[in-house]
């Protein structure tokens, strides 16, 4: 019979004389014991853990278990955790990103002003890009639609007068709404 390569195995504070007796003692095989022993993971034999070893994560100062535990704390997904990790800049995580040159412009529409494309669309009823959808690609049934909203938004806003008697908008408010 060959000697017992393995034996006096302490897993968890617990020191069994064997494999098979520690295998029996935390329901798994004498072989998963073996292995663990072999790769120095006697720690998580049993556990109900698989995979590799959780990697520890540290976060402006602050250390984490693993990228999942980091992800839940800045509000991410583990995947930008890891993203962070393989560019070397895991401080990043959890703070608002920004694009160089992104920064919304104010715009004017048939005498309105607002803070951004994006404002605009939202107060004048469209979805969030509409304005600039529009603006870029559409033609001048899209403009006269942004106008006419543009209008109404005005007159809703102001007091009970009446916009113009036709309710058409005029050649000089239709180029106030070329993108530039």
């Amino acid at each position: 019979m060959a000697t017992r390569i393995y034996t006096d195995l302490t897993i968890r504070g617990t020191t069994y004389p064997d494999a098979a007796t520690a295998a029996r003692a935390l329901g798994v095989t004498p072989e998963a014991v073996r292995s663990a022993a072999r790769k120095g993971r006697l720690d998580r034999v049993g556990a109900g853990r698989k995979g590799a070893e959780p990697m520890p994560v540290r976060i402006r100062g602050e250390v984490f278990t693993d990228a999942h535990a980091a992800a839940a704390r800045f509000g991410v997904t583990p995947q930008a955790v890891w993203k962070a990790l393989a560019d070397g800049d895991p401080d990043r995580i959890g703070r608002p990103q920004r694009r160089p040159g992104r920064d919304p412009h104010p715009v004017e529409i048939g005498g309105l002003r607002f803070a951004s494309q994006r404002k605009a669309s939202r107060a004048l009823g469209f979805s969030d890009d509409y304005l600039s959808h529009a603006l870029t690609r559409g033609g001048r049934a899209a403009r006269e639609r942004i106008l006419a909203a543009a209008m109404a938004l005005s007159a809703r806003q102001a007091s009970p007068r009446t916009s113009s008697p036709t309710g058409s908008a005029g050649p000089d408010q239709m180029e106030e709404l070329h993108h530039g």
